[in-house]
Parts: C-alpha cells; structure tokens; sequence
C-alpha cells in the first residue's frame, strides 16, 4: 500500500487505498456495466466511497438517479485507467489528479464543464478549481485539497524560547530564524548543542527540522518560498534555477550541519521524519494537511503539538496545494450526458461535499464548508485555525503527461544532495534534464 507521502510525492494526489462500495451497491470490474439509468462513479479512497455514501442518497431522493461506486486500490486505478480509455470503458464519474489530467483529456472523452457548472465555480475555492483547467477550459469539479503545513512539538519548541507560527528562511544570511530555533531544540546525549564543544551528532536525542528530499512537503514550499517553481508556466520541469539551487543547498545543508536528522537517513526512509516526530523526537515536521490523520493518532496524548503555516522565504510562505477533481465522461448519449450533469453539479454543491469535510477527508472545496471542516477537526482535538485563509499564491503540484515520472527521475538525484555526494549546483541541471526526459 503506497504511504500518502508516496502518493503526493509521485503524483500530488490524496489516496488511501482500499475496495470497497456504497450500501446497496456491488463492487464490479470496471468492465461491468452499470445496472440500467445507474450512474457509475469511481474514486481509489475507500474512506471516501463511505462518505459519498449519504451524500449521493441523498442526490437520488431529489433526482432519481441512482449511483454506483466503484472503489479500486491505487495502482489498479491507474492501470486500469488507461485501458478505459482505449476501450472507451471509462466509468460516467471518476476521481482525478493534476498530474494525470492532461493525458486523459487528451483522449477526448472527458466533458468541458465550464458551460456545466456556471456560476457554480465562483462557490469553489479558486486554487483548487484553477489546477483543473487546461487552455482556460474547466474539466473537473474539485472535490477536496489540501496543503503543506508545518508542525510543531509544543515542550520542545517553547524549551528552546521559540515560536513557530511565523518561522521563516534566508539561504544568503550567516542564520535565520529556523536555523536559531533548531539549532536550540537539537541535543545529543550529553545535552549539547549543534556548534558546542564536544557536540556528538551521532547520539542526538532530539533533532530540530526536518529537512528532507519531500517533494510535496519539503522542496516545492522551500523552492518557491524562495521564488523559485518545479514547473514553468508551459509545464517544464526548472527548478535547477538560481533560486532552486540555492534552496535546495540550504534543506541539505541542514542535514549537514546537525540541525536535521542525516541525510542519508532520510533518503534511506523517507517515514524517518515522521516517525521521530511521532516518537516525540523531532521539533518541527513541515508536512500536509493530509498527514494530521496519522499524527494525531500517532501521538494520542504522549504531548502537545501545533499547526502553523509553512516556513516562509523571500516570497513568503508557499505552501504546495494540491486536489482531487471529480471528472465527469462524455457518453453519447444526451439523456444519460444530462444525468451525468446533474450529478457533477451535485458533486460541487455544499450539500454533495459535506460528507467529505465533516469526516475530515481533505480540506473542502467548496468555499461553505470550511468552518464544516475546522470545526470537526476541533471537535477531534487538533486546531487548525492557522489554515483559516488559503494561500494566496502557492506552489503548485505536478501537471502535464508523465510530470510524475520526470519528478521520479529527478527525486533519484536530488537524494545525492541530501546525502552530501554532490552540490546542488552540480546535481540540479542534471536532475532537472532527467525530470524533462522522464516526460518522452
């Protein structure tokens, strides 16, 4: 089963795998049509399918149309997409990524949902709605998104005298702010601190950052915080510019200097981070909103943490946003085109998402349900006031055919950053032409 770091890492996109299906419905190979007037609807989360559940009853007690979903475990659900696609076999809804969207748009099935929707796209948070539009045409109705974030473990941090709610990051200065408050929160064995005499960086107990090769989490905020961006505005992979460079020099150089876990750890396991921070180990984690699942049930109530807005840089905080669309197919046929419609309009209403948000799936995309969404966070113990305002300018996840493979080829050498074999003015370029070719 694929972590979701993994997941976001390879294709910006949330996913737990699972199979499953609604109440009343069976689960059927996607060769398998669909009883007759049933839509089929397909996602790869099974958390999800369960609430859809009470949602998409609710859309046939007002239509009439019914619903199937399917449910199929992530790599299923890319291998097989294809394969619909050449069979013209896609189901009537499916759920979708950025990094995939080009290449079944291409295929020409999927509906432009622009003259669809209407008006109804203003209610969308813009951010998550304008990562599925391709040459100003809209194809997906966003569904959920979410965000990097930055955690902080709250004894560790307030024992260094610190503050994590607007951390931020200077490659060209002598230290930063980030740089001070790990340097204050990492130990080793004795007590000692990074630059003490007799610091031991072999027995730390507690790391300060955790600076690592994550794409999502780590490399795309630092490299466009510092503004810099992994894809130009044509889709080419750039982040081997200056700005690049320089960020991706200072996360391994943090690595370098003790104030986070070792390079060659990270890259070895890229849990590590996660996992120390868990253990309590780890001062400041900047993950995703999509981790505060596992983080608050891996902590329970061994101690308090926080959630702040990413580090910010010269162009301040830039978290990475992604999200997950539902697309809708064009079938032939204008009765059932109309149904489709119907239920894609259902989708980005608040009612059609509500179950989403109040079982915490994702950040709602629907504008409405946001307090929905803090408030049941609250309701499980977890703030998440800091993320009331979406980022205004943010960077982006993967888009383009085969962006996941040319992120792939470049993370292989970015881990030689980390792991101190090479610099980043000497990887990057390289791992930049390997990203672009990744994409013939």
């Amino acid at each position: 089963m694929p972590t979701r770091r993994q997941i976001l890492l390879s294709t910006a996109a949330m996913g737990l795998a699972g199979a499953g299906t609604l109440a009343g419905c069976t689960r059927e190979s996607p060769a398998d049509a669909a009883a007759p007037g049933t839509l089929r609807m397909r996602v790869w989360d099974d958390a999800a399918a369960s609430a859809y559940e009470a949602s998409l009853e609710a859309f046939t007690r007002k239509t009439g149309i019914a619903v199937e979903v399917e449910v199929m475990v992530w790599d299923d659900y890319w291998k097989q997409l294809p394969l619909d696609v050449a069979d013209e076999a896609l189901p009537d809804v499916l759920w979708m990524n950025t990094a995939n969207l080009a290449g079944i748009q291409a295929g020409g099935q999927l509906l432009e949902l622009g003259g669809i929707v209407g008006d109804q796209a203003s209610q969308w948070e813009e951010t998550a709605t304008d990562l599925y539009r391709i040459d100003d045409a809209l194809w997906g109705v966003p569904q959920i998104w979410d965000q990097s974030i930055l955690l902080a473990h709250h004894d560790l941090v307030a024992g260094a005298d610190g503050d994590a709610s607007a951390l931020t990051f200077d490659p060209g200065a002598p230290s930063d702010p980030l740089r001070e408050l790990a340097r204050k929160i990492t130990v080793d064995g004795e007590g000692l601190h990074p630059g003490d005499e007799g610091f031991d960086a072999a027995s730390r107990a507690v790391f300060g950052f955790g600076s690592h090769p994550d794409r999502t989490a780590v490399l795309g905020p630092f490299i466009a915080a510092q503004g810099g961006t992994w894809q130009d505005e044509e889709g080419h992979f750039a982040f081997a510019s200056s700005e690049g460079v320089s960020a991706v020099q200072y996360l391994a150089d943090l690595a370098a200097d003790h104030l986070a876990p070792a390079g060659a750890e990270t890259v070895a396991d890229e849990q590590l981070c996660q996992s120390l921070f868990l253990e309590g180990k780890l001062g400041l984690l900047q993950t995703g909103t999509y981790d505060l699942h596992t983080v608050r049930e891996g902590i329970a109530d061994s101690f308090d943490w926080s959630v702040h807005p990413v580090v910010a840089g010269s162009e301040g905080p830039r978290p990475l946003v992604h999200a997950v669309a539902a697309l809708g197919v064009d079938p032939g046929d204008e009765d059932r085109a109309a149904d489709i419609e119907k239920l894609l309009a259902w989708l980005g209403s608040a009612d059609g998402q509500r179950p989403l948000a109040e079982n915490l799936l994702g950040i709602p995309a629907h504008r409405e349900l946001h307090g929905t969404w803090q408030k049941a966070w609250e309701a499980a113990g977890v703030d998440v006031s800091a993320l009331a305002t979406v980022p205004d300018e943010p960077a982006l996840p993967e888009r383009g055919n085969r962006s996941a493979e040319g992120t792939g080829a470049a993370l292989a050498i970015i881990g030689q950053i980390f792991q101190g074999k090479e610099s980043a003015e000497e990887a990057l370029p390289t791992a930049q032409q390997k990203a672009r070719a990744a994409r013939h």
